[in-house]
């Protein structure tokens, strides 16, 4: 499990930035790159709580004392209360079905929730993932991984990028240009390598 959470949280984001609305002709269009490898910091981790039960009242209750479990795992390695974000819950009907797909008695209810956990520390994150995997009722569980200063980063990327977009169509070959750049356009990606 440590293993595949290093993996993940080994990432890096990119960044390009290139001249846009192209101006009268002759015009020069030029790309610029930033990149930085950094580790996350913070995931959110998603999951759904299911029970499918004879009768309805079962289910739900199933469903509620697992949403307790999820919770009291959460908390116990500090994650607050304010990270944690459950959805209302979703009950459907099962029923037995003749060849011709009609609908007979029912064979029982399931009753769904789907929970969000933002984790700003992720020193614990194999435990937690550990015990929410290892916990009945439980599935659907991922985690999206980010880092806390996201704007920042990007910010800096951006004028790494544009600095060097801005440099490239500064020199076209036939000399330095005389005029700066009319517009710029960026694009921002991230990837996990």
């Amino acid at each position: 499990m440590n293993k595949i959470a290093v993996l993940i949280l080994s990432s890096l984001i990119s960044f390009s930035v290139a001249a846009a609305d192209l101006p009268n002709f002759p015009f020069v269009v030029a790309n610029g790159t930033a990149e930085k490898k950094i580790k996350p910091d913070t995931a959110t981790v998603h999951l759904s709580i299911m029970a499918f039960e004879k009768e309805s009242d079962q289910a739900l209750k199933t469903v509620n004392l697992t949403t307790t479990q999820v919770s009291d795992i959460i908390t116990k390695y500090g994650v607050r209360k304010e990270n944690i974000e459950a959805t209302d819950i979703n009950k459907s009907t099962t029923r037995r079905r003749d060849p011709e797909f009609n609908a007979l008695e029912i064979l029982g209810y399931e009753v769904t929730r789907s929970m969000t956990i933002r984790l700003d520390n992720l020193a614990q994150y194999p435990e937690i993932m550990g015990n929410l995997i290892a916990t009945n009722n439980v599935s659907g569980v991922r985690a999206d991984f980010d880092i806390s200063n996201r704007k920042a980063v990007e910010a800096e990327l951006i004028a790494a990028a544009g600095a060097e977009a801005r440099e490239k169509s500064q020199c076209d070959g036939r000399g330095p240009r005389q005029q700066d750049p009319v517009g710029l356009w960026h694009f921002a990606g991230f990837f996990v390598r």
